[in-house]
């Protein structure tokens, strides 16, 4: 009986813990020159769950373009996802995780070329 209550009082902090973080997650940013345009939008269902992230870019002429991926973090703003651009052209869209492992995308962006990789 005693490892019932137990159980019933994990569940209830468990649920009480989960709804108090953001569900929802909105980020919008711009390259210097002001020719790419990254838009990113993340949901969950829980503050425990992880976030389910879609990254759009639109770059010069090209069609948008959109990933889809997963991040283990607490929260998604301008303090875990950074934006480093190298030039005009290439950008490191980095992810803090929770676990410390970032998640990063390049971004190569330029009016004959448009890729972004992820590693």
């Amino acid at each position: 009986m005693k490892s019932f209550a137990t159980l019933i009082l994990i569940f209830c902090f468990t649920i009480l813990f989960s709804c108090s973080g953001e569900t929802k997650a909105k980020l919008v940013h711009t390259s210097p020159n002001k020719k790419v345009a990254l838009n990113i939008q993340a949901s969950r269902v829980t503050s425990v769950d992880p976030w389910q992230v879609v990254m759009k870019v639109k770059a010069y002429s090209f069609k948008e373009g959109s990933l889809d991926f997963e991040i283990y973090s607490d929260n998604l703003n301008n303090e875990t996802v950074l934006f480093n651009w190298e030039d005009e052209t290439h950008c490191k869209i980095i992810f803090k995780q929770n676990d410390g492992v970032d998640k990063t995308f390049s971004l190569v962006a330029s009016p004959e070329k448009l890729e972004m990789i992820g590693f």
